[in-house]
């Protein structure tokens, strides 16, 4: 190395070390040179973004948007993106998005090409508006499995759009597959804004099934050009399924924010409950109906106001809110009728004119879908003013629903009378395979001469009665087959036609005597207790005493809930002196819709023995076999009373000590 070379490498060395000796750090002066960075590196960026290939950075962008959406996200096709002006644009062919690898088909949606503009400075501030959205055939696949799994999770969607100015979907087709509401969709979005002018509008048609009935959706918009996200944004929708018709007029209150919107909505159709697979709503069934109502949708509250309509011919009318933001739609709020048409009830338990199978049975027997219980939960009231009944003095209704986790409650249950009650409970348990049902019912004050048809009265009386139940099955009549536990009813005390009573007790001359003659004496019912325990489906009498002041009768026998027959069994006993009686038990047998009333031949055909046999000795001593001498006692009805009471059977404390001072 030469010394000149070492020379200058030497004056090059102290001239650094000087500058840096004479350097003094400065604000300004940092800040100068951070000014300087900073306006370097964005030059920098912006002649890069300026001269760069976006084909390029399909990878990276597919990347990033397959990390945001949580699935893969490819764009096969060009991709061009003008940053440098006040409205950038974006072009992209090819777009696809996967679906999660437990669908059978890869996409969830296609797009053959897009273009998006927005505008520069609001992005700039986090306020993305969209002058121009032009999707090109896209294609939308979505998809949910009977377990709830669907393709849409963790795809980032939103149901917050940015305002859109100016919308065009060209060839769009949507596919819905969906087990759980058993939906199977084919539709068709186009919206023909590019052309502008009155036809411009938004629509979306198409056809399929829901729960293997033809399905078909029509919703139309109103244009999108020149929206303002501060107005309201009108549409009108007509959607069929099956027998169920809607007709929805509504407005999204926030254009763009697709989960706030409001409508007013007309519904008809067969039964309520077949609009489970359009809301997910467990609703009970019910006969045709048709129903008006406004509602409001604010997030996952669904408000459901001015709600008018029929079931049948029975009047509805309340308020209700839907909250669907849990994993499970709760339904919440007040139902009520001014008139309520007995018959149109046999819908809720599978039975009455709606029901879609007859069976011989008089309890319902249509499966019942108690499997929904366990999609909703519930808390609501309902009541009805008046009944309208063929054959109850019905007055009115009130219960409270309470349906929560798959357990169903009616409590209360509470029906009114022209005089007296049935109250009580009912609870449906459907968290396991087979529901299990439980009623728990009281009858009080009950005045048994209002079910008498006519102005003639054969009988009189206050029942008083209780029943606890419980059985399993998806139908009233399965759970009636297999119902345990027990029923006691009460009479404390009353009045029944003489003539009636002394047919009971088989005093053939005095009862012929009083039918014949139209006698219309009655004479009282000292007490009437009947006891009957159930097991498995067969209620087996227990205690059967009807306690009369001319005749006792004691009872025996089964009902069977199974099959639905009876065999009973009625043994009157005189209480006086009876010269022609024959000794034979009535007899009430067969199935419920056509029991046979008859006497029990057996006692008969004795009682005739010995009457003959008496009649070889002496012909007038044969009548000593008819004759009775009446030594029947009087039922000890204050214990009777008091043991029913002790069963459940809501008897007073006065009436039995009513009782108590006859004996």
């Amino acid at each position: 190395m030469s010394v000149s070379h070492y020379g200058q490498r030497h004056r090059l060395r102290d001239r650094i070390v000087s500058d840096f000796r004479e350097f003094r750090f400065t604000r300004r002066g940092f800040a100068k040179w951070t000014a300087a960075t900073l306006v370097a590196l964005l030059l920098g960026a912006v002649v890069t973004l300026y001269f760069l290939d976006w084909n390029q950075m399909r990878g990276p962008v597919s990347r990033y948007l397959s990390h945001r959406m949580g699935r893969e996200v490819r764009i096969d096709g060009d991709l061009k993106v003008e940053l440098f002006r006040f409205q950038p644009r974006i072009d992209a062919r090819g777009i696809f998005i996967g679906n999660p690898d437990w669908v059978g088909k890869p996409h969830a949606a296609t797009v053959q090409a897009l273009h998006v503009e927005f505008r520069l400075f609001p992005a700039l501030f986090g306020d993305l508006i969209l002058p121009v959205l032009s999707i090109d055939r896209p294609d939308v696949l979505v998809v949910r499995a009977a377990n709830g799994r669907n393709n849409w999770q963790g795809s980032g969607a939103s149901s917050k759009l940015p305002p859109i100015r100016r919308l065009i979907v060209n060839q769009g087709h949507v596919e819905i597959d969906d087990a759980v509401r058993k939906l199977k969709f084919t539709g068709g979005i186009s919206s023909s804004e590019e052309s502008g002018g009155k036809n411009a509008a938004f629509s979306l048609q198409g056809d399929g099934t829901l729960n293997g009935n033809i399905f078909r959706a029509d919703v139309k918009g109103g244009p999108l050009l020149n929206v303002d996200a501060s107005r309201p944004y009108d549409f009108k929708a007509d959607v069929r399924a099956g027998d169920t018709h809607a007709l929805i007029e509504g407005r999204i209150t926030q254009p763009f924010q697709l989960d706030r919107f409001g409508a007013r909505i007309n519904v008809t159709g067969a039964n309520l409950a077949d609009l489970y697979f359009l809301t997910g709503l467990a609703l009970p069934g019910t006969p045709p109906y048709r129903v008006r109502m406004s509602v409001t949708r604010d997030a996952g509250v669904y408000r459901l106001t001015n709600i008018e309509g029929e079931l049948g011919s029975s009047d509805i009318s309340g308020e209700l809110s839907v909250n669907a933001s849990g994993k499970v739609p709760a339904l919440t709020g007040k139902l009520a009728s001014r008139v309520l048409n007995f018959d149109d009830l046999g819908a809720l338990v599978g039975g009455g004119k709606s029901a879609p199978v007859k069976t011989p049975y008089l309890l319902p027997d249509t499966p019942l879908h108690t499997e929904r219980l366990r999609q909703t939960n519930a808390d609501v009231d309902y009541a009805a003013t008046s009944i309208r009944s063929r054959d109850f003095p019905l007055t009115g209704l009130v219960t409270h629903i309470d349906l929560k986790d798959g357990v169903l409650q009616l409590n209360p249950l509470s029906f009114g009378f022209t005089a007296g009650k049935l109250s009580g409970s009912l609870k449906i348990d459907a968290r396991g395979q087979t529901p299990i049902t439980s009623v728990d019912g009281r009858i009080s004050d009950l005045h048994i001469e209002h079910f008498i048809p006519g102005k003639d009265k054969p009988a009189t009386g206050i029942l008083e009665a209780r029943a606890k139940l419980t059985g399993t099955g998806n139908s009233v009549h399965k759970t009636a087959s297999t119902a345990n536990g027990q029923f006691t009813a009460v009479i404390p005390s009353g009045q029944v036609r003489l003539s009636l009573a002394e047919w009971l007790g088989v005093n053939v001359i005095s009862a012929l005597g009083l039918t014949l003659t139209g006698n219309t004496t009655n004479t009282d019912v000292r007490c009437a207790v009947g006891h009957f325990a159930a097991k498995d489906g067969v209620l087996t009498a227990q205690q059967f005493v009807f306690d009369t002041e001319p005749v006792r009768v004691d009872g025996q026998g089964r009902i069977d809930l199974r099959n639905e027959t009876l065999d009973l069994k009625l043994a009157g006993k005189p209480k006086s002196f009876q010269l022609l009686r024959v000794r034979a038990p009535i007899t009430a047998s067969g199935p419920w819709t056509k029991p046979a009333l008859g006497v029990d031949a057996g006692p008969i055909i004795t009682q005739g023995g010995i009457g003959a046999a008496l009649g070889l000795l002496n012909p007038f001593a044969a009548i000593f076999a008819f004759i009775d001498p009446g030594l029947a006692k009087d039922a000890n009805c204050a214990a009777l009373l008091t043991t029913a009471k002790a069963q459940g059977a809501p008897v007073k404390d006065s009436s039995v000590r009513r009782a108590r001072s006859r004996n």
